[in-house]
């Protein structure tokens, strides 16, 4: 038994158990909302250590009858106008990832981050976003 919990020790030590292991909580925020008739499901990863932010991702996919176009050139002009933000474009899926210490207040205010995690959550469900 002393075994068991040595090797477990060991391995939160050293990060073995990926990112738990490194001290951080991942938290999940989905919600699917309908637009004109399509559907758009988005999914929010918050990344944090010790309570505060470090980064966000966000997935946003779309139903695939959409502009897609339209909507690719909307994310491309986002992108230039928010350095510090990055935009990756697959298909009918957008995803932004956001480093929370490299955006400026600009672009935190643009997507309403707030630096500790309890407070992003509730931002997220008073948003609509059902959290996990």
């Amino acid at each position: 038994m002393k075994k068991i919990g040595l090797i477990l020790t060991l391995l939160l030590l050293t990060g073995c158990l990926g990112e738990t292991g490194k001290g951080y909580i991942t938290k999940q925020c989905n919600k699917t909302e309908n637009i004109n008739g399509m559907k758009k499901e988005t999914k929010i990863k918050i990344k944090s250590k010790q309570g505060t932010v470090e980064e966000i991702i966000i997935k946003e996919t779309y139903d695939e009858n959409m502009d897609l176009e339209s909507i690719k050139d909307s994310k491309k002009s986002e992108q230039n106008s928010y350095k510090n933000i990055k935009i990756e474009f697959d298909k009918n899926v957008f995803t932004y990832i956001l480093d929370i210490e490299k955006l400026n207040e600009d672009e935190k205010g643009k997507y309403n981050i707030k630096d500790e995690q309890h407070k992003q959550i509730k931002q997220y469900e008073q948003d609509g976003y059902t959290c996990k």
